[in-house]
């Protein structure tokens, strides 16, 4: 029964957080992403119509062309792969939530559940998941060069794990030294995140890599407050899922 309530209470919030994440994406961060794709899209013709000519240069090359990866058409299609992205996400992370919620409640970590301490949940996640991988690796606009992607994929996890680890033992632990554990939170940074030795718009004239240089400064802090709203109001519906639904059952 409780294991279901949590369930139907992350189904709830994730729709809503994911919802409010897409709407303020469609209005900030995917106007700048159009943008640029443009530049990205140009250069893309520019490198492949050489070799077109080549091919179609020779009589036996033929005219079969390799066939791009599948990607969602523009408009309703994008937008509503991104809108079911988010809300999953989102869901995924309210059931995490809620079960540490309630988890709290249930072992008297905290004696009243109201939306200032869903905040504070919602505070930590953005700091777990945005704020500490963004200051090593932050959020990239298409058409920039970036470092192999499993190493990114790695010091990602190692940033969102030894920032969740260094808040929950401070967050949560009795010991004394508890806060040795904000330690942890500087070790991605001494590993160093992967970087290529230019810039992510070396390969572009000087006037497109400024003018990519001035939207990925636009999209890093679209994406900041677009997160920073996510976060908090799935902290706070999660605080309000658990007081209101799932409070019986675990007190």
């Amino acid at each position: 029964m409780l294991f279901r309530r949590i369930v139907l209470c992350a189904l709830l919030v994730g729709a809503l957080a994911g919802s409010l994440l897409s709407a303020i994406q469609l209005w900030q961060v995917i106007p700048i992403i159009h943008r640029a794709e443009h530049f990205e899209q140009a250069r893309t013709s520019q490198m492949t119509e050489p070799a077109r000519e080549v091919t179609h240069g020779h009589k036996d090359a033929g005219h079969a062309h390799p066939a791009g990866e599948w990607e969602p058409a523009e408009g309703a299609e994008r937008m509503g792969y991104t809108l079911l992205a988010n809300v999953l996400t989102a869901i995924g992370f309210a059931l995490v939530m809620l079960v540490g919620m309630a988890s709290s409640l249930k072992l008297n970590y905290v004696a009243k559940l109201d939306w200032r301490y869903g905040l504070l949940w919602g505070v930590a996640g953005y700091a777990i998941f945005f704020v500490a991988p963004s200051l090593g690796l932050p959020p990239e606009i298409p058409g920039a060069a970036t470092a192999d992607q499993q190493a990114r994929q790695l010091w990602w996890l190692l940033a969102v794990v030894c920032t969740a680890t260094g808040l929950a033992v401070v967050a949560f632990s009795k010991i004394r030294w508890r806060w040795v554990a904000l330690g942890l939170l500087v070790v991605p940074y001494l590993v160093g995140a992967p970087h290529l030795a230019t810039g992510p718009f070396a390969d572009y004239p000087p006037p497109v890599a400024a003018e990519l240089a001035d939207l990925a400064q636009q999209f890093f802090w679209a994406t900041a407050l677009a997160n920073a709203l996510y976060w908090l109001v799935l902290g706070s519906a999660s605080a309000w899922a658990v007081r209101r639904f799932l409070k019986e059952a675990v007190t």
